[in-house]
């Protein structure tokens, strides 16, 4: 069990850390493309490199994805279609690190509520611990170590975009552990990367002609590799493995280290001032995630 615990703690943390970059490449690129059509790219790029690692298996598999069709086509629209559009909508509206903050702490709560109540996770005092601690790292980054600074705090468009989206990447955390058997984890998302892709075709299309038209240059392009392959693919994988090892509320808590992550992200491509209140929220934010993860003792049966 311990070994568990700490693989499923370390794919937890290289999720985070590949997707602490999404809210940075999210700002970066609301001048060169739609929200819906940059999640259009993203999660199209991520079928095609998925398609020859997930084809053969995913044929095999089909008739299991045939009897769960609304199962796959809701996860596909929540997870991706809608989860996506909504980051990327907030990026024209809200700052890469207001994005972190407030998604990155919307989705751990929901995730940990929904987990005891659908797959029937103990909600224990050490995941009740985590949260709070989490949350507490959060706020103290976001009020920049002076809670004076809450009662000025606005929370603007771009902020309930982020709330919104937490909410639907907290409903997935939950959803896949409801995955059917017999699916492959590689074919699980091959089919959902498809549908989220299929689901906003239409949309992008119409954005991309009427609403704001695409730059297609070097920097959209290595843009949409890192989303579609790092951020997508490989991310996902792992993180579907995490959830696996260590439960949807003990994984979803990891994403509190997202908002520290894209801080010190900012620093570097945004130029933004590092400070010592990232060092404290981000004390306060591991301290949560080792009590949450932390393995309780077996207790041993003495016979009588």
């Amino acid at each position: 069990m311990k070994k568990q615990n700490q693989l499923g703690a370390l794919y937890a943390i290289i999720s985070t850390v590949i997707w602490s970059g999404n809210f940075i490449v999210s700002r970066y690129a609301i001048h060169l493309s739609g929200p819906i059509s940059l999640a259009f790219f993203r999660w199209t790029t991520a079928t095609i490199f998925m398609f020859p690692f997930a084809y053969k298996k995913f044929m095999r598999e089909q008739a299991i994805f045939k009897a769960n069709a609304v199962y796959f086509f809701l996860m596909g629209l929540v997870g991706f279609a809608i989860y996506n559009t909504l980051i990327y909508t907030a990026g024209h509206y809200t700052t890469a690190i207001n994005m972190a903050l407030f998604g990155s702490t919307v989705h751990p709560i929901v995730a940990a509520l929904l987990a005891a109540y659908i797959v029937h996770e103990k909600l224990h005092w050490k995941n009740i611990t985590g949260i709070i601690l989490g949350l507490i790292g959060t706020v103290y980054l976001l009020t920049k170590g002076d809670m004076a600074n809450i009662i000025h705090f606005k929370i603007g468009t771009g902020d309930l975009w982020m709330i919104a989206a937490g909410f639907c990447f907290g409903t997935y955390n939950v959803f896949v552990r409801k995955k059917p058997s017999g699916i492959s984890n590689k074919s699980f998302l091959l089919c959902l990367f498809a549908i989220g892709s299929i689901l906003l075709f239409p949309a992008a299309i119409y954005e991309m002609k009427y609403v704001q038209p695409v730059i297609f240059n070097m920097h959209l392009l290595w843009i949409v590799l890192y989303i579609g392959i790092g951020n997508s693919t490989i991310s996902y994988l792992i993180w579907n493995n995490a959830i696996q090892k260590i439960g949807a509320g003990k994984a979803a808590l990891f994403g509190t280290l997202i908002p520290l992550l894209s801080s010190f992200e900012a620093v570097f491509f945004l130029n933004e001032t590092f400070s010592s209140t990232q060092i404290v929220s981000g004390l306060i934010i591991v301290t949560g995630i080792i009590v949450n993860t932390w393995p309780s003792p077996v207790k041993k049966i003495v016979a009588l």
